[in-house]
């Protein structure tokens, strides 16, 4: 119901956008000068670019309604998508002012630009808002941003706040919003996005931040390459989480400074938090060394991946590597012990984590080491012959994002319906 109403508000908005476009370009919409049109339409993919911005930072905005009701996974890809459509838009908006008043002075393409830039007020700081996006929307393609950290990709999306500051401004002086209504409407259409960004990305963690006084307590290794952070703090009874949600944490010390988010691997006790990371790059090889009491940034916690959402009462649990993390909180969580079967898939036997734990926790574990062959991988196959009834059940899945899709495509294409699969992709 809520998706419905969250898709209905963004329709709505869009239509309204167009009345005020059509509103107000109406004179070059239907011109008879070389260019209007093109003129009208410029301004129409201006409006749109703006717009398509702050869809972007509400989902992004970690907004608690919009989180539960799509699921953190869905909204970064919607996140994607949009961007792709949101570069067209960008690129259209100059190229076809341009091409328009070009036709309509009848100059050259060159002539109209270098007006633009040295003679109309606000298209200088429009052009530095044209690169930041293109800049931005380049570096998130995956084949540039894979070779990139982590780190570096997060921290190229910061301009887009300045970019965003001088765009309002280019389209509240000149264009369709320029009107007294359209511009109160403008108005208010920023300010209820931007208020819910700070309100959930910044307001609330500085409040938890203080209130629950995150620190480590210890560091635990659980294998090569894998360890456990246990936090403590104050409240810590009131800090609630669901079996199966993450975290986004700072770990405030010195070279730690980076925003990464990491999945709770134990179910909620009401004293301490525990997350389990492997070693996967410059930031998390550095966890190990992170002090006894460092305090921590940690933002609310995020995911669909619990089972509230479950529609049976029986379940089949899938993890491949450190994906265990979730799967383990949410095998914790299951109440009749005896209906949970756990297929955990790891390279080599020295990589597997969590043995004891699992074993004390009611499960039917079937491991697999994929270093002794392709009879030792989880595939359709292996779930028939292990779980013969998993179409009675309700399936998680966290792993390796290949394992995961091909797992989730045959497990559908042998007639699971989607309400009975469930699992998030830890993609940027």
């Amino acid at each position: 119901m809520k998706k419905t109403l969250w898709n209905s508000i963004i329709i709505i908005n869009f239509y309204v956008i167009l009345f005020f476009w059509f509103t107000n370009s109406n004179y070059l919409i239907t011109g008879s000068k070389p260019g209007d049109l093109l003129v009208a339409l410029g301004r129409l993919a201006g409006l749109l670019s703006e717009f398509l911005i702050l869809i972007q930072l509400l989902l992004i905005s970690r907004f608690s309604s919009i989180e539960r009701e799509y699921g953190f996974d869905k909204l970064i890809s919607i996140h994607k998508k949009i961007g792709f459509f949101l570069g067209v838009f960008i690129i259209s908006h100059p190229l076809l002012l341009t091409i328009g008043y070009a036709k309509i002075n009848n100059i050259s393409f060159i002539k109209q630009f270098s007006i633009f830039q040295n003679s109309w007020e606000g298209v200088f700081g429009a052009t530095i808002v044209f690169f930041i996006i293109i800049l931005t929307t380049l570096f998130s393609i995956k084949k540039i941003r894979s070779k990139f950290p982590y780190e570096i990709w997060y921290f190229s999306h910061l301009p887009l706040y300045i970019a965003i500051v001088i765009a309002f401004g280019h389209q509240i002086n000149t264009g369709d919003m320029a009107s007294s209504v359209a511009i109160f409407y403008w108005f208010l259409l920023n300010i209820i996005v931007f208020g819910i960004l700070i309100i959930y990305r910044f307001i609330k963690p500085i409040y938890y931040f203080f209130k629950y006084k995150f620190t480590v307590e210890k560091i635990e290794k659980e294998s090569n390459g894998v360890c456990s952070v246990y936090i403590s703090g104050r409240n810590m009874n009131e800090y609630k989480f669901q079996s199966g949600q993450f975290a986004t944490l700072i770990f405030l010390q010195k070279k730690m400074w980076f925003h990464h988010p990491f999945s709770f691997s134990d179910k909620y006790n009401g004293k301490t938090l525990r997350l389990t990371i492997k070693s996967s790059g410059d930031f998390t090889s550095k966890i190990e060394k992170i002090k006894k009491g460092t305090r921590i940034w940690i933002d609310s916690p995020f995911g669909t991946f619990t089972l509230k959402n479950a529609v049976n009462k029986k379940f089949l649990f899938i993890a491949g590597g450190i994906g265990i993390s979730p799967i383990l909180s949410l095998i914790k969580s299951v109440k009749e012990k005896g209906n949970s079967i756990l297929l955990y898939s790891n390279k080599t036997d020295e990589e597997t984590v969590f043995k004891k734990e699992i074993a004390n926790d009611g499960a039917e574990v079937h491991y697999f080491n994929t270093s002794l062959g392709a009879n030792n991988r989880i595939d359709i196959n292996k779930i028939i012959e292990i779980c013969p009834d998993y179409k009675n059940r309700d399936v998680y899945l966290c792993g390796p994002t290949k394992m995961t899709l091909d797992l989730v495509k045959n497990l559908k294409r042998d007639g699971l319906i989607s309400e009975q699969i469930h699992f998030e992709k830890f993609d940027y």
